[in-house]
């Protein structure tokens, strides 16, 4: 009986080692990666708008058409306001062909206030004209409107015309 249980053994043997040998698939590759999710191009101001438009540019966010737009002029100055609501936009520039900034007010922009005021503030922002339309732009420190004592760097683009 000892050849018949050394043969069960030998045989047992060559049936796993027959088994390991097997060629087995190789494992499928794994998925490609998912493509990176798509960056929205940086908004560009507008140069040429039609009368009582304006836009606003905060932080690289545009944010939306803005108005109703009311100018002013008195004494060598003008006013632009531009909304109604808390994202209320004010700018004072001199009515010089070069224009410069007096004064600038951003209520809430994407979650920033900022503000300039020419007597007070560093870095004025730019300010030019296109035809009927007034561009400023500017950098400073804004504040996080759900926390004011939070300090934001901001920049900010507006490009506006008046009603006619």
């Amino acid at each position: 009986m000892r050849t018949g249980s050394a043969l069960a053994v030998v045989a047992s043997g060559a049936v796993l080692l027959s088994a390991a040998c097997t060629r087995h698939p190789a494992p499928a590759p794994p998925p490609p990666a998912p493509p990176p999710p798509a960056v929205a191009p940086a908004p560009v101001l507008a140069t040429d708008l039609p009368p009582g438009q304006a836009q606003l540019i905060v932080n690289g966010r545009d944010a939306g058409p803005l108005g109703p737009v009311v100018c002013s002029h008195r004494d060598g100055f003008s006013r632009y306001t531009i909304g109604e609501t808390s994202l209320g936009v004010t700018v004072v520039i001199t009515d010089d062909d070069v224009p410069s900034v007096r004064s600038v007010t951003i209520g809430d922009a994407g979650g920033v206030s900022i503000g300039y005021d020419a007597d007070v503030s560093e870095d004025p922002p730019k300010a030019s004209r296109n035809g009927d339309t007034l561009t400023v732009t500017g950098a400073g420190d804004g504040t996080d409107s759900t926390n004011p004592a939070h300090i934001v760097p901001t920049t900010y683009a507006l490009a506006v015309t008046c009603p006619v």
